[in-house]
């Protein structure tokens, strides 16, 4: 089981609360936390930062997530989206990406975050706009469409 403790996450959360939550979870699984809640800061981030794996709110207010989603593709870190609106809410050419439902669970991020680790070979964009993104890992998880686990 691929251990999370020094794990360095960055978090992109634009919701206070639910950020100082998912915040205090990465800590309490022993992680070391870079939080952005604005689009601007997070690609800064996501472009310049150490990271070894990202948990990404898909809905950033009025824009999305995917600018900073594929940043990280292009510099091979993993994550993982969260949202509360299920695998719906995710643009299909990011059907292979785990989602993570909220409210944050922390049974849920734990086993999502170490599902990351553990994967050998990191999800691509496909070059075709339509075309998913596909995970070797993800195939074993037995889904069509975007990886959802639940850990409850």
């Amino acid at each position: 089981m691929a251990r999370l403790e020094g794990r360095r996450v960055l978090l992109v959360e634009d919701e206070s609360l639910v950020a100082m939550l998912g915040e205090d979870m990465l800590l309490e699984l022993g992680c070391e936390v870079e939080l952005a809640m604005r689009l601007d800061k997070a690609l800064s981030l996501a472009r310049g930062g150490d990271f070894d794996m990202a948990i990404l709110d898909v809905n950033l207010g009025e824009t999305c997530s995917y600018p900073i989603a594929d940043v990280l593709f292009e510099r091979c870190i993993p994550f993982i989206f969260a949202t509360g609106y299920g695998t719906a809410g995710i643009e299909p050419a990011y059907n292979a990406i785990p989602v993570m439902q909220k409210p944050y669970q922390i049974g849920q991020m734990a086993t999502l975050l170490r599902h990351l680790l553990a994967c050998e070979t990191l999800a691509q964009k496909g070059t075709d706009p339509g075309k998913a993104l596909t995970c070797t890992c993800a195939v074993g998880l037995g889904t069509r469409g975007p990886t959802q686990i639940r850990a409850d």
